[in-house]
């Protein structure tokens, strides 16, 4: 009997199989790296056609991950994806069936999806990062510190939790996308003319998206708007956590 008893680890690798054998997260991997190396190349090549143009640490950085932002949204949907996919087609009957305690198998996707995106967006942060510093003018040096090259490859992964926290807690993929969108994109410009001037930058930079971007931030020259990295790990981990365990209670309450 206990060849069948159901661990951890057997979820988990049925849910790393599950999710490899599928040509769309390839796709999307490869898109996403894609978006990340391109918009790294376009914006500094044309940034740098100008001798007088600033080099800098801070600069390079914001140049070179300015495609973090949108690479997020993809990955973000992706994981939402992962979990509504499987309440849509039915197959999370078969999944419940075979797990029926459920929380573990949320756990196992969210292991498996940090497992599979985080060394592809490692890898295309990397290579982005050599084209830009390649790309500086003749004689001039700028180093993208180390911190912010991983911090750029953590924050899509993080808000990709999230996404798939989001997809267990409204199961419904169309819902679960606006909610996401609304919630990462559409809140944070809300909240900063809709609060009085004096809290507007410390609610502001607690949200999930403006804390990712401080994860990879390097001397913004307003630090009154973004946090540092260690908090902005903290918050982002903070807020990941809360929505996967939000979604745990949701599927361990609820009937698929």
């Amino acid at each position: 009997m206990s060849a069948y008893r159901i661990s951890f680890a057997r979820v988990a690798r049925a849910e790393w199989g599950k999710l490899i054998v599928l040509r769309s997260t390839w796709a999307v991997l490869a898109t996403a790296a894609v978006i990340t190396v391109g918009l790294a190349v376009a914006i500094n090549a044309n940034v740098y056609r100008d001798a007088g143009a600033e080099v800098s640490p801070g600069a390079l950085t914001a140049q070179t991950f300015l495609g973090v932002d949108v690479v997020s949204l993809i990955l973000g949907v992706f994981g939402i994806l992962m979990i509504t996919g499987e309440f849509g087609s039915g197959l999370i009957r078969a999944t419940f069936a075979a797990v029926p305690r459920r929380v573990p198998v949320l756990a196992a996707k969210a292991v498996t999806l940090v497992l599979v995106a985080f060394p592809a967006t490692l890898v295309a942060c990397v290579v982005a990062v050599i084209a830009a510093e390649a790309l500086l003018p003749a004689g001039r040096h700028a180093d993208i510190p180390v911190r912010a090259l991983l911090g750029a490859a953590a924050a899509p992964v993080a808000l990709a939790l999230i996404g798939l926290g989001i997809g267990a807690l409204v199961r419904h993929t169309a819902a679960a996308i606006t909610v996401y969108v609304l919630t990462m994109l559409v809140l944070p410009a809300v909240l900063q003319p809709a609060l009085p001037d004096r809290i507007a930058d410390d609610v502001v930079r607690y949200v999930p998206v403006a804390a990712a971007q401080a994860m990879y931030a390097v001397d913004t020259g307003n630090p009154f708007r973004m946090l540092t990295p260690g908090p902005a790990v903290l918050t982002v981990a903070a807020w990941t956590l809360l929505v996967l365990a939000a979604g745990s209670v949701t599927m361990w309450r609820r009937d698929p």
